[in-house]
């Protein structure tokens, strides 16, 4: 279990680093304009809320990724398809926000790569630290 969330952890750091600076750079303005239009005020609590998900996502990536690499092998192929399948999961529930039409599509496209971005880089670094820290 140590090794899931100290891997984990770093993988987080990943999709937070990936998807805090893609959304910072490319979306995180019009998408503050799009939700004062509606009445909605950001909360300062959303940032926070955001980096602790995405620390957590990056343990959950790992331990799915413990449990995988059981049944198709360690390595980096099996590191992206639990990225892919988590990021996939992740953007089931996000896309709500479009359907509800809170958020513009193209907002959600530029929030989502950068997390998918975040998703494979910590896919790779985390399954790695997981093997590594295992061999000691």
């Amino acid at each position: 279990m140590k090794r899931i969330i100290l891997a984990g952890l770093a993988a987080g750091f990943c999709i937070n680093l990936c998807d805090v600076t893609v959304t910072v750079f490319f979306a995180a303005d019009e998408w503050t304009q799009v939700l004062l239009k509606q009445g909605l005020q950001p909360s300062p609590l959303t940032p926070p809320y955001y980096v602790s998900a995405s620390f957590l996502a990056g343990i959950i990536l790992v331990w799915v990724y413990s449990i995988f690499q059981q049944t198709l092998g360690k390595g980096t192929a099996t590191a992206l398809k639990c990225s892919l399948l988590l990021w996939g999961v992740s953007r089931l529930y996000g896309a709500g926000h479009v359907v509800m039409g809170q958020m513009p599509l193209h907002i959600f496209a530029i929030m989502s790569s950068g997390l998918l971005l975040g998703f494979v880089v910590a896919g790779v670094v985390g399954s790695r630290l997981f093997e590594r820290i295992g061999e000691h």
